[in-house]
């Protein structure tokens, strides 16, 4: 999946997260795409390699360099979108530093989003460093940018109404932390001689 749609979903996610949370859609959308910003040292590698004056990959790159996936900048990718390492890493270090669970979800969002839009060679190893390989139906990262601006906009609205029925303190996205129960404890009238 692109970068814009990783970390709208994640921003969504952090936007039904408990209010208590601050900053919880910053948080949700950069742990959205984390899994992809340590995949930039392939991009900036591919880049040069393609002789472009700004040195970053372009999907057609990819396409015609497949030997990238066997270089050692491609490791990254494969270690952070492993389902393994979310489990053994990732989860226990959110845990470690009392971080807020929708770190660990919206990251979550990213591996589960990346399985269906990834074929062939670029299809995701779900248990890295098992070789195992989960055949997607599309190459979403390699959209142009109008296909990517025109599917983004789905999570976009989602993000909205979901941020408007939260704002408006709908009872069904309530948290339990949330609730106004109705019941105001009195203090009882101190007993003055």
């Amino acid at each position: 999946m692109d970068p814009l749609t990783h970390a709208l979903i994640g921003a969504t996610i952090g936007e039904l997260s408990p209010k208590r949370i601050k900053n919880r859609r910053v948080k949700g959308a950069i742990a959205g795409m984390i899994p992809d910003l340590f995949n930039l040292l392939t991009y900036f590698y591919l880049g040069i390699r393609a002789g472009h004056s700004i040195p970053i990959a372009k999907p057609e790159d990819y396409y015609s360099n497949t030997w990238i996936i066997d270089h050692w900048t491609w490791m990254p990718w494969e270690i952070t979108h492993s389902f393994l390492f979310w489990a053994l890493i990732v989860v226990p270090i959110i845990f470690y530093f009392k971080q807020p669970l929708l770190i660990a979800i919206a990251y979550l969002s990213h591996l589960i989003l990346d399985l269906p839009s990834h074929t062939g060679i670029w299809s995701s190893k779900p248990f890295y460093p098992f070789n195992y390989q989960f055949e997607g139906w599309f190459d979403a990262w390699a959209w142009d940018f109008e296909t990517i601006i025109s599917v983004a906009t789905i999570p976009l609205v989602l993000w909205l109404i979901c941020a408007y029925l939260r704002e408006n303190d709908y009872w069904f996205l309530r948290w339990p932390s949330e609730q106004n129960f109705g019941h105001a404890h009195k203090k009882s009238p101190s007993i003055q001689e």
